[in-house]
């Protein structure tokens, strides 16, 4: 998806089986979440608890964390809509999102090959592996910070994520994700704002060349305005 200026306004599309809850700008309902699983509904609600509770990063990490891993391993618990692809790219669909913008959850599928650029967040994150499994590359900064045009990184960890795993970054935290299986890769991603309309910044790990970007949602139309 094409960076997008800020100041840009969400619509959510809206197909058949899919309606808005009265405090959602963007969350995915389908029979599936009508079960006795752990569902989406309930873990964004569990969230939203958790967020509002504890103003502290690190404790807001620690209880999402659990929330999380029981999503991921509980069979049929996110609608199939949540994990709507591309072809020409990883794809980041909204799942649910408060009418504040505390946090959002979304619904992340790599194809075989799809990567993501070395990111930022600029907030928590936590990314549990849903199904498949994926190389996650962790990244930290060296220099002091004080060149917004460049900077220096340096690799720190790699590994392959499988069902089940939850990587936890902070506000600082730095990754690169790309799917190197032969078959796609899904995952739930928790984030402390409204991370598609959020200007964050992608490194050139050769150059150190900082650049802006806004990701949106793909499965989120624009308009001109912010809503």
């Amino acid at each position: 998806m094409v960076p997008q200026p800020l100041g840009t306004r969400y619509t959510v599309q809206i197909k058949p089986d899919w309606t808005l809850t009265p405090i959602s700008t963007g969350f995915l309902k389908s029979p599936l979440m009508q079960t006795e699983h752990y569902s989406t509904s309930q873990f964004a609600r569990d969230v939203d608890t958790c967020v509002r509770k504890h103003p502290n990063e690190s404790e807001v990490l620690r209880q999402i964390k659990p929330l999380l891993e029981k999503l991921i391993l509980s069979p049929g618990s996110v609608p199939a809509e949540a994990f709507t692809p591309r072809r020409d790219r990883f794809a980041m669909n909204l799942i649910h999102m408060p009418r504040d913008e505390m946090f959002s959850i979304i619904g992340g599928v790599w194809h075989p090959g799809q990567t993501t650029p070395i990111h930022d967040h600029l907030t928590w994150a936590l990314i549990g592996v849903y199904d498949g499994e994926e190389r996650e590359a962790l990244f930290r900064r060296t220099d002091d910070g004080s060149n917004p045009k460049i900077a220096k990184i340096e690799n720190v960890s790699e590994r392959i994520n499988t069902k089940g795993h939850v990587t936890i970054l902070g506000h600082r935290g730095i990754h690169r994700v790309d799917n190197i299986s032969g078959k796609p890769t899904t995952s739930i991603h928790v984030y402390g704002r409204d991370i598609g309309h959020a200007e964050r910044h992608s490194y050139n790990p050769a150059t150190g060349e900082i650049s802006r970007f806004v990701s949106g949602y793909c499965n989120v139309l624009r308009d001109t305005e912010r809503f």
